[in-house]
């Protein structure tokens, strides 16, 4: 039942050390930053801590978005470009590749390769609007990280992360199949044919360890939640005795 899977969870050791790391930031009066810099002044609180493992994913996020769309969509342009099929005008036009290669070929490359500059242009335009804003957070007073837009934005984020290593390495493993095919139709079908066989396993590994990853990343969520619940629960008991202690005094 889902109380015992509760139970399980917050019987886990996992979440004992994930509960002793909150309690010994909240009551920290300095919290350690990127670089070994610390917050200074107020201590931070519980949600104050949670906020700002948010704001370091949210930026490790856009880098790696930034990085790896800019490094994909930079492939695919290449890949367009340097691609040389003969024209036809040739005079053995039946062996010139152009005659050789289906036209329905050549447009499902066009396309794949015109979606998957899109999409890493898009995710690579949404990193580099939203990585300043997180970026230009002062890292000197705690204060500061709930003027962060980072929750505001987390769909945004989520987008760029999604589009950038999920939807766009898959189109960049489709584009190469497909431009296997293009480059050697006319020269070696078998050669287009191993290719692909050998890239069609990736892409079956890659979307089972999407679908794994996010599995497991749901579960840490559960965990996290349900530790928070169980910290506001025996807050209420400690509050409710308290006030059963002042009434009998």
């Amino acid at each position: 039942s889902s109380g015992n899977i509760a139970t399980a969870h917050l019987n886990d050791p996992d979440v004992d050390d994930e509960r002793a790391s909150l309690e010994a930031a909240a009551a920290s009066t300095a919290v350690a930053g990127d670089g070994g810099q610390r917050y200074r002044g107020k201590p931070l609180t519980v949600k104050d801590v949670l906020s700002w493992r948010r704001l370091q994913l949210s930026r490790a996020k856009l880098k790696a978005s930034s990085r790896t769309s800019a490094l994909l969509s930079g492939f695919a342009i290449v890949a367009m470009v340097e691609l040389e099929i003969s024209s036809g005008n040739s005079s053995s036009t039946s062996s010139s590749p152009a005659a050789a290669v289906p036209s329905w070929l050549l447009v499902l490359f066009a396309s794949s390769a015109a979606l998957l500059i899109a999409v890493h242009m898009l995710a690579l335009m949404i990193s580099t609007c939203l990585l300043p804003n997180l970026e230009s957070v002062s890292e000197n007073d705690a204060r500061t990280i709930r003027a962060s837009p980072h929750d505001k934005m987390r769909f945004y984020i989520e987008t760029s992360w999604i589009f950038s290593t999920g939807l766009g390495i898959l189109l960049f493993l489709v584009v190469v199949v497909l431009q296997t095919w293009v480059k050697f139709y006319a020269v070696s079908k078998t050669a287009a044919i191993a290719a692909t066989a050998i890239i069609a396993p990736v892409v079956v590994v890659f979307v089972v360890f999407a679908l794994v990853f996010y599995h497991q990343l749901t579960l840490h969520k559960f965990r996290r939640a349900a530790l928070m619940v169980e910290r506001l629960q025996l807050d209420l008991r400690a509050f409710s005795a308290a006030g059963d202690d002042v009434k009998m005094v």
